[in-house]
């Protein structure tokens, strides 16, 4: 993809560059806008991919740019910038390449890859003596090679994809010969590399980070909980926030600022998850960005935690004040998210936003899908029919305020 201006418009004092800014991109958008800061919204994925993502994904941009690089997007912006912030899953090594060009705050680009690539975050979590579960990275020919190596049940995903997307439990060796593997990850580009590894079975959890100078201090953590026990290769259904006496709040804090420490975060938010079980504690994942799945909705709801402002303002090189405040959390909060579990098919009838709405501890529902749409089977986060925030005084009643909302939903198909 050729880098292109969508305007002739040099960089001034108040700019702040935002990678990808899409979807949770409009709250840094208003963030800036409300300190009187320009956005600069840097793309690096095909137009047509942004397009389908969000139609209107340039809304709130004060400049446009398009590059695949951080030394294309270093020869499209000019200095003097203020930041440059990742906001969404594929803008981590660009934001770091180019903040470290231009001397400005962030994250260092050593380690950028690996908080990117799923086979680069083993290989450097091995190295640095981070547990993660047994792995191999391969070429797609390779896979069935390698599950048998690795054992079954295992995960297999492709290196650069997100929410699940791509994801697959192989249970035993009759559906590894029949796998049937993505060619494209989520963000339009060709698979080349697939992380095989085995699957552990534990609680799969969500540890929510904010860095300065190189301190870290845990915000929160979620827990990725299911309809049933068995295994899995998609963790969302309903996400609840851990209690403070929660027995494994300490052990994914302990793991999580290792994890840290170990990929050198020095800046801003992260989103670490983890999963802790009878064989151990292992990393899944780190991604240095604010959390999915509308968490970020509840703590704009429900705690002192400002998360595109803060963020905005540690890459400006401010003190937040994030890592030593009160975060007020003062209720149980979860989200639901809804799945099509049934099949392929037209909604014929669907609960609407506003029913879903009047239950108790109901605070906002996000529905993606309408009557008449064709919808998939829910693989991912990216097929979802929606999420509904729910809070409660207690986690017994916010237990009881999600399980309501889950019997009130009614998804019919043609």
């Amino acid at each position: 993809m050729t880098a292109v201006h969508t305007e002739s418009v040099a960089a001034d004092l108040g700019d702040v560059v935002l990678v990808n800014p899409l979807m949770t991109g409009y709250g840094f958008k208003r963030a800036c806008r409300e300190r009187g800061l320009r956005v600069v919204a840097l793309y690096t994925l095909d137009r047509g991919l942004l397009s389908s993502l969000q139609a209107d994904y340039t809304s709130g941009d004060d400049l446009s740019l398009y590059a695949r690089d951080a030394a294309a997007a270093q020869g499209l912006v000019a200095s003097p910038v203020r930041a440059v912030i990742p906001t969404t899953e594929p803008s981590v090594v660009i934001a770091d390449g180019l903040s470290g060009a231009l001397g400005l705050p962030g994250n260092p680009t050593a380690t950028a890859l690996a908080r990117r690539d799923k086979t680069a975050m083993r290989t450097h979590a091995a190295a640095r003596g981070v547990p993660v579960p047994d792995f191999e990275a391969t070429s797609t020919e390779g896979v069935a090679a390698a599950l048998g190596r690795v054992g079954h049940p295992a995960i297999v995903k492709p290196a650069t994809g997100a929410g699940s997307q791509g994801t697959v439990l192989v249970a035993d060796p009759a559906e590894a010969a029949s796998l049937d593997l993505r060619t494209v990850d989520t963000f339009g580009s060709p698979v080349g590399t697939w992380l095989v590894e085995r699957y552990v079975r534990g609680r799969e959890l969500a540890v929510n980070t904010f860095s300065q100078g190189g301190r870290h201090r845990v915000l929160d953590v979620w827990e990725y909980c299911q309809p049933s026990e068995s295994d899995y290769d998609q963790p969302y259904w309903d996400v609840v926030q851990l209690s403070p006496d929660d027995p494994g709040l300490a052990r994914a804090t302990s793991l999580a600022l290792r994890v840290l420490n170990a990929y050198e975060v020095e800046l801003g938010p992260a989103h670490v998850e983890v999963k802790i079980g009878l064989e151990g504690d292992f990393l899944i994942e780190i991604a240095t960005r604010l959390p999915g799945a509308h968490m970020v909705d509840h703590w704009e709801r429900n705690s002192t935690i400002r998360p595109y402002a803060d963020t905005l303002a540690a890459y400006l090189g401010e003190d937040t004040g994030l890592l030593e405040r009160d975060l007020g959390f003062d209720r149980a909060l979860g989200v639901c998210c809804l799945r099509n579990d049934d099949r392929p098919g037209t909604i014929t009838a669907l609960t609407s936003a506003d029913e879903l709405a009047g239950l108790p501890g109901v605070e906002e529902v996000f529905l993606h899908v309408s009557p008449g749409d064709i919808i998939p089977l829910t693989r991912d986060l990216g097929s979802l029919v929606g999420f509904v925030l729910v809070s409660a005084p207690e986690h017994e009643t916010l237990r009881e305020y999600m399980s309501r909302v889950r019997s009130h939903v009614k998804l019919e198909l043609a």
